[in-house]
């Protein structure tokens, strides 16, 4: 089913433009061989229509964001495969000899691992253009794509779509706020990103170091925060520690030391909290009381993190 956060997104591709028209995961299928000439070649589609074809004749689409993809997700995914076969088609479109994939890269994947030897597979005519977008938007809305994944993605959807980052938070049923913060990950040192990419920092993180003045004391203070297990409120001190410093040429403070250490899945479900509600979050945890901050700028923010608060 479509997410109906995406807005036009998905729907729109999915419908080929036509309102209601999305087809059903549970489409018929058609025979095996079908779709086959005598010759055993397979015939040109025209227009829209759902086929079963070799895995080999599929291609991985080359603006997939996606670039690493879980071996244990895989493996699982297989498994049900093996057991139940595709109960979705793969989405593509005809290129030359060949089979681009527009979405649908990982039931690929997982189904040669299942040894399937044809897949069936939803085929559309797209331009380049509505191809790029669809996958695009499709893989945006997973929770699996990490934050650097999601902010280089947002940004082809961008050059693709010639699009505002208003536009484009509307496409992907983002924030715009979100789009913003997303992309400013990509002001950051490609060492730093590749530690958000490896979650060993979150973006909340990343965030915090993008205050300071240039990409060698970024990366720095972000080896320091790795090697300290500094949560984000803790890094946040530290990097207005240093920025008086700069200002006022004086040695900051180690105010951090003899504190006990937090523990690391707190800071974890602090930004989890972060990146789920796109505003600050600040747990106090203790034995026998705990709090959840959340901070909102005006009205409009409350009601808004209310509002996801109150559908989750």
């Amino acid at each position: 089913m479509v997410d109906r956060r995406l807005g036009r997104g998905l729907d729109f591709f999915l419908s080929g433009g036509r309102k209601g028209a999305a087809p059903s995961p549970t489409t018929p299928i058609r025979e095996k061989g079908a779709a086959k000439t005598e010759s055993g070649e397979v015939d040109e589609p025209q227009g829209e229509t759902v086929l079963m074809l070799p895995v080999q004749s599929l291609e991985p689409n080359p603006y997939q964001p996606r670039k690493d993809i879980d071996q244990a997700e895989l493996k699982t995914l297989s498994d049900s495969i093996r057991a139940s076969g595709i109960l979705q088609p793969i989405l593509a479109r005809k290129v030359g000899d060949t089979f681009q994939i527009v979405a649908g890269e990982r039931r690929w994947r997982a189904a040669q691992l299942a040894e399937q030897t044809e897949v069936p597979v939803l085929v559309r005519p797209l331009s380049d253009s509505d191809s790029a977008v669809f996958a695009l938007v499709e893989n945006l809305q997973r929770e699996d794509l990490n934050a650097i994944e999601k902010a280089q993605g947002i940004k082809l959807l961008m050059v693709q779509m010639k699009a505002t980052q208003e536009q484009v938070a509307k496409q992907v049923g983002f924030e715009r706020s979100t789009v913003a913060n997303f992309l400013r990950l990509l002001d950051l040192p490609d060492a730093v990103q590749a530690h958000v990419s490896r979650g060993t920092l979150t973006m909340g993180h990343a965030r915090c170091l993008l205050s300071l003045p240039d990409h060698e004391t970024m990366t720095k203070t972000a080896d320091f925060a790795i090697k300290q297990s500094l949560s984000v409120r803790a890094l946040e001190a530290k990097v207005k520690e240093m920025q008086v410093s700069l200002t006022t040429g004086q040695e900051p403070k180690s105010s951090a030391k003899g504190k006990k250490a937090r523990p690391v899945w707190l800071n974890e479900l602090e930004e989890s909290l972060v990146d789920a509600l796109s505003t600050p979050v600040a747990i106090k945890y203790g034995r026998k009381r705990s709090q959840i901050v959340i901070e909102c700028a005006g009205r409009e923010e409350f009601e808004r993190v209310f509002a996801r608060l109150k559908n989750a």
